[in-house]
């Protein structure tokens, strides 16, 4: 049987609560909605490249050649959750309002049981843009893009017993910006950028009005005063009922926002790099639609003598405010071997800013003149989150001139603690592992294949605040991307430096010292003169006439050896018969 008499008169502050409390904490809230990898695993705060902008735009003052980075990948999950119900429960088609219950009133199956386990495979594209442009050589770099940090999408069953957490969503946060490097010196470059943030986010549950505190203090209050054990902090023989569990959906939140970056880029040697980067978070404020299915008579009869009564849909604008957080960064990266580099970079994150969210719904059909309740209602959500560690280790060796292999190892911890864990934000510690390959198609175009993969430990969780989030989380998260890479102008130092396939040299072409490079016409042998005395001497006979030599290549001058000197003249002609004892010797010098 349905109590419904015990709670037929509730008052006016019962309009207030019903839209404070419809909508819990958004989807995207903890670090397990981080994109996997922005741009290409290459890509990080101690590496000069077109993505820069976003990880430390201090390293495009080490860019030398203008062009751009595009990247397409396919972002894919496995999250399961089993919950675990530790308390006890009435049965669902009863509203028994006050702790302790009845024992008539109990679901013995309920109580301690373990799943059913719910399972959500979501995948989607990704994509994002970087490009860097050297305004002033070796001194001012511009860079810019589109990157997506944050994405999640979940699709969880309707009727399953994260019901109560989350349905379905879908947050993303896309970064547009703009940035600019200054190579203040050969070992430092200092640079910032500006973004516009724009985010979207869905979002589907059912609300338990019995977790509503407003909804108990009215009811507890004159002229009802009736007690009851409702409330954030109700006991779990009062949740859960099909009364009071109402369906809820936010459709099309929109969020515009801008956030920065700043980044330093030092170079103490050719073979190593240091970064320090500050990401700032950005505030989202979600602006959408909202549908509130309120078709129980409870809600649409039972109180109209109290001048209560909604309609069984109640629509109307929603806004969801909640603060995405700031990161730092420190990183370093060393050429171990002229073939083999290493890199790795440590970020703490503040989600100690995400604390709370702030919710607000609008609707003509929440007034309740006759109560003096007006259309609009706030609430705030507590969600006390922890920050957050990440590490990683890049490793990138070069096999071939044009071939270039990576692996990458890491760790990041959880932001959500277990008081206010749940299916809308599974969330544990990851290990982060993943592999690259660059094929150097061009001189001018290359080709980045790459995956990074989340694992998160299975966690058992036993402490929620609601008992709502109790269970085992299990989670897997990876992103397959393919990254195309195209440059323009002469390669720079910095990317010789780096192991990059540098062109052969053309004959006759400067060396680094400046000498021109031995040709065939040329290589490097003396040519010979006329031996020392007055008379010039004949050349034997096989040296006379050198065989003709292809056509050099024409080289600079200044570097050129001395011209040939001309032949020798014949020998003079043999004395005649009688006079050979009074000629001198061939080849001798005259007295």
């Amino acid at each position: 049987m349905r109590a419904h008499t015990a709670t037929r008169r509730i008052g006016p502050r019962l309009t207030a609560c019903v839209a404070a409390w419809v909508l819990g904490p958004p989807a995207a809230r903890a670090s397990g909605f981080d994109v996997p990898m922005v741009g290409s695993a290459q890509s990080g705060p101690v590496t000069p490249d077109a993505f820069a902008w976003h990880h430390n735009p201090g390293q495009l003052g080490y860019v030398e050649r203008a062009g751009f980075d595009l990247s397409a990948a396919v972002l894919v999950a496995d999250i399961r959750y089993e919950r675990r119900y530790l308390g006890a429960y009435q049965t669902s088609d009863t509203l028994q309002i006050l702790d302790p219950i009845d024992p008539a009133y109990l679901d013995p199956d309920k109580t301690g049981r373990t799943g059913p386990e719910v399972r959500t495979r979501p995948a989607g594209p990704i994509g994002g843009l970087g490009f860097a442009v050297p305004l002033v050589p070796n001194r001012l770099v511009l860079g810019g893009g589109i990157v997506v940090p944050y994405a999640a999408v979940l699709d969880f069953p309707e009727d399953g017993p994260q019901r109560f957490q989350v349905r379905d969503a879908t947050f993303a946060s896309t970064n547009m910006g703009l940035a600019l490097a200054v190579r203040a010196h050969r070992v430092i470059s200092l640079g910032a950028s500006l973004s516009y943030v724009l985010s979207y986010m869905e979002l589907s549950k059912v609300q338990d009005f019995a977790a509503v505190d407003m909804f108990g203090d009215t009811l507890a209050a004159p002229p009802v005063n009736q007690p009851n054990s409702f409330g954030a902090d109700a006991p779990s023989t009062v949740r859960e009922l099909d009364v009071l569990a109402r369906p809820i959906w936010l459709q099309r939140g929109v969020s515009h926002g801008v956030t920065f970056s700043a980044g330093v880029a030092l170079r103490p040697t050719d073979r190593v790099d240091l970064a320090l980067v500050y990401q700032h978070g950005t505030k989202i404020r979600a602006k959408g639609r909202f549908v509130l299915d309120m078709d129980d008579d409870f809600f649409t009869q039972d109180l109209a003598a109290e001048g209560l009564a909604y309609p069984p849909v109640v629509r109307g604008t929603s806004t969801v405010t909640f603060r995405l957080p700031m990161r730092l960064t420190l990183g370093a990266g060393v050429d171990a071997h002229p073939k083999v580099r290493i890199d790795g970079w440590v970020s703490y994150v503040f989600y100690r800013q995400v604390d709370a969210f702030d919710i607000a719904l609008t609707s003509p059909d929440l007034a309740q003149p006759a109560l003096g309740v007006g259309e609009t209602t706030t609430q705030r959500v507590d969600r006390s989150f922890r920050d957050t560690v990440s590490v990683r280790v890049n490793l990138r060796g070069r096999p071939h001139r044009r071939v270039l292999l990576s692996a990458t190892v890491g760790y990041d911890s959880p932001a959500s603690p277990d008081r206010t864990i749940d299916a809308a934000s599974p969330d544990g510690h990851r290990i982060v592992w993943g592999a690259g390959l660059a094929v150097t198609a061009t001189d001018r175009f290359e080709i980045l294949v790459d995956t990074l993969v989340h694992n998160v430990i299975p966690r058992t969780v036993t402490g929620s605040a609601y008992d709502l989030g109790n269970g085992t989380y299990r989670m897997f998260i990876g992103q397959f991307g393919l990254t195309g890479r195209v440059r323009f102008g002469a390669r720079g130092a910095d990317e010789t430096r780096r192991g990059r396939p540098k062109p052969p040299r053309t004959p006759g072409a400067r060396s680094r010292t400046g000498s021109a490079a031995p040709t065939p016409a040329h290589d490097g042998r003396a040519e010979r003169g006329p031996p020392a005395g007055d008379e010039p001497v004949a050349a034997p006979e096989d040296e006379r006439t050198p065989p003709p030599l292809a056509p050099a290549p024409a080289a600079d001058p200044a570097a050129a050896p001395p011209p040939s000197p001309p032949p020798p003249p014949p020998p003079p002609p043999p004395p005649p018969p009688g006079h050979a004892e009074h000629a001198p010797a061939p080849y001798a010098p005259v007295a």
